[in-house]
């Protein structure tokens, strides 16, 4: 058994490491750090639910400027939130960020609901707030009244006390049955208007285009040491590098370019967001959709068969095929059960998770899950394939 820490239970891929080809790698939490993204989705949030041009309710988090919202980002989403969001294999950042939205809002509408009756029935029952009339119509329902983030907690505790034994979509999808049952109304679907309300903002700030920057993607080591990593796996003449990352095709190349990191990668096996919106639109012209963001095994497939038809991905047959010739590495639940669907090697990395939490818990959800090998960083990498002493 290979480790590069006695604490960590890893279990061996070395019995046959000459038959490994592919090293396909998330980013997040792997190589890149999630920072940008979280504070992206914390100001998203907080820019719906507190600015005049949307819900309006300045006070709900205590803070009044983008700077205060990143200085204490815990109000808006908290750490236990994103480990949480980790262990149940919940990725896109798009649907995160609706996903926390939505959940403090039915904490909001919950309060509403048993303080304000008479203002709750003259809502519509079908919330669709990016339909500017109905923003402001529940702007006018929630004015002059205060509402308790704590409240609003023990709603999104509910929720996840509810979905225990869900993973993936099947998490997020909860929220519309959620709304049904503790508040009465219809939540529109994802990707719906309101969906796209959160997707545009979130773009805008993470573009820069809300007059704010946030800081630049940095990485999860000191990129001298990924670059070194990288070139020891180059240099062993026995791996093609790939990437396989929920992040849209720019928000890959531009950082991967600055930071100088994308030159070890095969271009051909660089599988984005872009591929999976593709493949889903190629899949899904009149039928029902098929959701290809992971846990969903497809851009570990794409990477490994660059012409291939995504319908083949589709299929349990080419799914359940052997692929030790592959190895995943990822941070988070649904890297694992994307390297498993997929029938590849799964390498999990502690890099990506929040301080919140212990290493061994950390350790307990990767192998809790099955992962093949547990590792501090992608600095074990070379000792772990064997072509470095341990």
């Amino acid at each position: 058994m290979n480790q590069t820490n006695p604490a960590l239970p890893n279990k061996t891929i070395l019995d046959q490491t000459d038959r490994i080809q592919f090293l396909i790698f998330d980013l997040d939490g792997v190589i890149t750090s999630e920072q940008k993204y979280w504070n992206t989705a914390r100001l998203t949030v907080w820019e719906l639910i507190t600015q005049p041009d949307y819900l309006g309710l300045t006070d709900y988090f205590g803070l009044t400027q983008p700077q205060q919202v990143l200085a204490d980002g815990q109000q808006t989403i908290n750490n236990d939130f994103i480990y949480e969001l980790k262990r149940r294999a919940i990725n896109s950042n798009w649907d995160l960020t609706y996903f926390v939205f939505c959940l403090h809002l039915a904490g909001i509408l919950q309060q509403l609901q048993q303080r304000e009756p008479q203002k709750w029935s003259g809502l519509n029952p079908k919330i669709d707030l990016a339909n500017s009339e109905q923003w402001q119509l529940l702007r006018q329902s929630l004015q002059g009244l205060t509402f308790d983030p704590n409240e609003s907690a023990a709603t999104i505790a509910r929720f996840w006390q509810e979905t225990t034994d869900l993973k993936g979509s099947a998490v997020t999808d909860y929220v519309r049955p959620f709304y049904q049952k503790h508040l009465g109304i219809s939540l529109p679907e994802t990707h719906s208007d309101l969906w796209n309300l959160c997707y545009q903002n979130f773009q805008a700030w993470y573009e820069g285009r809300k007059g704010f920057t946030l800081p630049d993607d940095d990485t999860v080591l000191d990129v001298e040491q990924i670059k070194a990593i990288l070139q020891t796996l180059k240099d062993a003449d026995r791996f093609t590098l790939a990437i396989a990352t929920g992040r849209p095709r720019n928000e890959v190349i531009e950082p991967l370019t600055a930071l100088g990191l994308l030159s070890f990668f095969d271009p051909q096996r660089i599988v984005t967001y872009d591929e999976v919106l593709a493949a889903e639109d190629q899949l899904n012209p009149n039928s029902t959709p098929i959701k290809l963001g992971k846990p969903h095994p497809f851009v570990v497939l794409k990477a490994l068969y660059v012409d291939e038809d995504p319908q083949l991905f589709c299929t349990e047959a080419f799914q359940q095929q052997d692929r030790v010739h592959a190895v995943y590495i990822g941070d988070a639940a649904s890297d694992v059960v994307a390297a498993q669907r997929s029938g590849c090697i799964s390498v999990g990395v502690l890099t990506g998770f929040t301080a919140s939490r212990a290493k061994s818990e950390q350790v307990q959800m990767f192998t809790d899950l099955g992962c093949d090998c547990v590792i501090e960083s992608i600095q074990a990498l070379p000792q772990v394939l064997g072509i470095e002493p341990t």
